[in-house]
Parts: structure tokens; C-alpha cells; sequence
């Protein structure tokens, strides 16, 4: 089976019981922290990866980190897969439960690069055009790289916006080093 076929069924498992017990914004927190929690600590991914470590004492360890940190619903999940020897999955599951949980709260991800901080003003005109053109809830994520030089770039989903000074530079250092004079047939 494959990993996203295999995190999608647990994850819509968990999201329907979530919205049935009416937690769904607490699991979808928990969900997030243990995704972080995995992916910032090397160790803890080597653990659950490691097939020669057996399922208790993977099971034990992940309930020393996470209890009283998470819903009851979300602690006993994770020790289910943990149980069940799919606890290498976890990562996938969580990021399979939020790209759910996203689409059912109707929330699109935005990425906004710009060369500087960018003022409040500048952020929620983005945000009020971004929800007018999508007609979806905007989750923006503020980026800053300097190499941009100024204007910004906006990634939803598949699409990029570029409007950078560097973008622009590159387009007319490109029409400038075309040879004018040599006819193109």
C-alpha cells in the first residue's frame, strides 16, 4: 500500500472522529505539534524508523512526549499506529489530517516573499484580494529574501505571482543580450 494512500485513510479516520467529538480544532493543534516535534528532533525519527526497536517501547516513548500535551483522542491515536507497527507513518498521517482539515475549513496556504518586512497595510490588501480572487480563507506565510531586491512573489498552490525587481532585471538583461539585427525566421 502506498505511504499517501495509507495516510489518507488514517487520517480521514481520525478527522471524522475528531468532528464527531467536536475537537476537530484541538486535533488539528495536535496534529501540527507532532509533525513539528518529528521532524525537529533527529533522534525521535530514528527511533520510530528503526525496525529493530519494538513496538512497546516505541509506544511507551511517544506517550512520555506527548502525554498531557494532546487531546485524549489524539494521544490514543498515535499509540494505536505506534501498536500496530506504523509509526513510521505519523509524520505522513498528520500532514495527510491537516491538508484535510484545511480543505474541509476551506483555508488555501499562501506564501508572500518580499525583500522587507512588509507593513500591515501591504499584508491585508494581499490577504482581502487573495480571499476575494479565491473566495477561500487565506493562510499567509510572510517570507523575507533580500535577493528579491523589492516587490514580492505570492505562491498559492500551483500558481506564482512574481513581481520582484530581480524577476524584472533578469527579463531585460534577456532582451537586451538579443542581437536586434539578425533576423529570426
Amino acid at each position: 500500500m502506498r505511504v499517501t494512500l495509507l495516510a489518507k485513510r488514517y487520517a480521514q479516520a481520525l478527522f471524522e472522529l475528531a468532528l464527531e467529538g467536536n475537537i476537530l480544532e484541538n486535533v488539528s493543534k495536535d496534529m501540527i505539534l507532532v509533525e513539528e516535534v518529528i521532524d525537529e528532533n533527529k533522534e525521535l525519527r530514528l527511533l520510530l524508523n528503526n525496525p529493530v526497536i519494538d513496538a512497546h517501547k516505541k509506544t511507551r516513548v511517544l506517550d512520555k512526549i506527548f502525554a498531557g500535551k494532546l487531546e485524549e483522542l489524539s494521544l490514543k491515536f498515535i499509540l494505536l499506529i505506534a501498536r500496530k507497527g506504523r509509526e513510521k507513518y505519523i509524520p505522513y498521517i498528520s500532514k495527510a489530517f491537516n491538508s484535510i482539515y484545511k480543505e474541509h475549513k476551506n483555508i488555501v496556504d499562501v506564501t508572500f516573499t518580499t525583500a522587507y518586512k512588509s507593513d500591515k497595510e501591504v499584508k491585508d490588501g494581499v490577504l482581502k484580494t487573495l480571499e476575494k480572487i479565491t473566495n477561500k480563507n487565506i493562510e499567509l506565510q510572510e517570507l523575507i529574501d533580500d535577493e528579491l531586491i523589492g516587490g514580492y512573489i505570492v505562491n498559492l498552490e500551483d500558481y506564482q505571482y512574481d513581481a520582484s525587481v530581480k524577476t524584472q532585471l533578469k527579463r531585460m538583461r534577456k532582451e537586451f543580450s538579443k542581437n536586434l539585427f539578425i533576423k529570426k525566421y
